[in-house]
């Protein structure tokens, strides 16, 4: 790697870590640039070097988490529906700190619209290939449980510590969820 792809990634991770130590205390609409160039210690003619304003800093991190998630569904395309959420909550656990500040933002369902989106179509797939319903009642089911998970993720991401049994819950209701659907509707 060359010096200078090191010195810009290091600026970056300093834009990005002063974005985020601000966002702890109020939105991104109330941080400035020369709040985040002050906290890491940069000018602002680097800061726009690399980014257009504060709430680009935020969307390229929310787009590059979302891809994160969507990499994670696409290495168990193969796998149960279950494994997916299972995996995708494990990650959730892992990066807790930022994916809970996102869902501090002002609209945290745009936030996520990518990979709800992507969700939504990684279920119908799959219950397509599973049941005998149409794409359009699979496609309100997907909603369904992507929109039910998301609040019960919000719940969950807002406890200070991992509750396993409570977690267990919701993986019941989901797997609950989507197997009674297969069951009544085989294909």
């Amino acid at each position: 790697m060359k010096k200078e792809d090191r010195r810009n990634t290091y600026t970056r991770q300093a834009i990005k870590d002063a974005v985020f130590e601000l966002l702890r205390t109020k939105p991104i609409e109330r941080i400035s640039v020369t709040e985040v160039c002050k906290l890491a210690e940069i000018n602002r003619s680097t800061f726009y070097l690399h980014y257009y304003d504060c709430m680009d800093v935020l969307e390229q991190e929310q787009e590059k988490f979302c891809d994160r998630l969507i990499a994670l569904i696409e290495n168990r395309q193969e796998g149960e529906t279950m494994d997916v959420i299972k995996d995708l909550h494990a990650l959730i656990r892992e990066d807790h700190d930022f994916y809970l500040m996102l869902l501090r933002s002002s609209n945290p369902m745009r936030s996520f619209s990518k990979f709800t989106d992507y969700c939504r179509r990684f279920f119908v797939k799959n219950l397509r290939e599973r049941c005998s319903l149409s794409e359009e009642e699979c496609d309100l089911i997907a909603q369904y449980i992507i929109s039910g998970s998301f609040t019960i993720s919000m719940l969950f991401a807002e406890e200070k510590e991992f509750d396993s049994h409570r977690e267990e819950i919701f993986q019941t209701l989901t797997g609950s969820s989507l197997y009674g659907i297969m069951k009544k509707y085989p294909k």
